[in-house]
């Protein structure tokens, strides 16, 4: 595989805005026709360069994603404190504390994963694809869970248009999607692990 920068700006450069689940975020298809490009690295070193690319990419993503779970853990919270039913706060109830707890663990459990990638990435350390797929994977999951349990302690209106849990289900749907499926982050986090504990 070999990688080449094209100016997208310049000649046999077309895109066509695409539809994704996540409306606030644009997205497009990019067709090259006879585009000038510039080598990026020597030939056969295209899957080196994305691998460092992916992996750098992976751990800013994760802070985005962490971000997005603290957001819906502190929805989730609000709601649960002004919202009564049967005379009583629903945050009163074992299920949902049970809820909130876990959405608070997952996102500790990412965030703390994606300072450890940060200071990988800050300082070149050799375990950096370790540090990469763990925040990617601890994050990705920790930002599905609390959209997808933000919603449910919402009750029927999570699922309306009337408030915006709906936005954080689509965002991290997409950003769970991007940089690669997470079957493939799980196999690389296995990998890294394994190699760290030969070394």
């Amino acid at each position: 595989m070999a990688l080449a920068v094209v100016d997208l700006k310049g000649a046999g450069v077309k895109r066509r805005a695409e539809d994704s689940i996540d409306p606030s975020r644009k997205h497009a298809e990019i067709t090259f026709d006879n585009a000038n490009a510039e080598a990026l690295g020597k030939t056969g070193e295209g899957w080196d360069i994305t691998s460092r690319v992916l992996d750098r990419a992976a751990i800013l993503i994760a802070f985005e994603q962490v971000g997005g779970a603290d957001i819906c853990l502190a929805m989730a919270k609000d709601y649960a404190i002004t919202r009564y039913a049967f005379g009583r706060q629903i945050g009163s109830y074992q299920a949902i504390k049970h809820k909130l707890a876990d959405m608070y663990v997952n996102t500790e459990l990412a965030r703390s994963n994606a300072y450890y990638g940060a200071w990988a990435l800050s300082t070149n350390a050799r375990d950096l694809p370790l540090a990469a797929a763990a925040a990617r994977v601890s994050a990705t999951q920790a930002f599905d869970y609390a959209s997808k349990e933000n919603t449910q302690t919402h009750g029927g209106i999570g699922f309306t248009w009337e408030v915006d849990c709906h936005l954080f289900y689509k965002r991290s749907r997409e950003l769970g999607l991007s940089l690669g499926p997470q079957r493939a982050w799980k196999d690389k986090l296995v990998t890294q692990l394994e190699l760290s504990n030969v070394a």
